[in-house]
């Protein structure tokens, strides 16, 4: 079932979205079926929607959070934005396809 995710980071610019990006790597990850990110006032919203949850979960367990935290040693990036970010997540019964 499909799963989406809407992440809202308040004081996150684009620069320091592209700093996590660069270390999540060139290729798809399995199970995102589209993704549109872009600024917002005052911050950077991220949409996701991937083929299920679990997909999603593996992504985040195994890319994402590895990719923050090198973002963070390397780039200078402040961990406590990332932290600080509200995520909703909505799964196939509330999407019309």
């Amino acid at each position: 079932m499909p799963f989406g995710v809407v992440q809202e980071m308040p004081g996150v610019s684009e620069d320091e979205y592209r700093l996590v990006e660069r270390h999540l790597g060139p290729d798809r990850p399995p199970g995102l079926l589209a993704h549109v990110a872009g600024p917002v006032e005052g911050g950077w919203r991220i949409i996701n929607i991937w083929q299920d949850e679990a997909a999603f979960r593996r992504f985040q367990s195994e890319r994402l959070v590895r990719a923050a935290g090198l973002a963070a040693q390397t780039d200078g990036f402040d961990a406590s934005k990332a932290a600080g970010f509200r995520s909703v997540t909505v799964d196939g019964a509330e999407m019309p396809f």
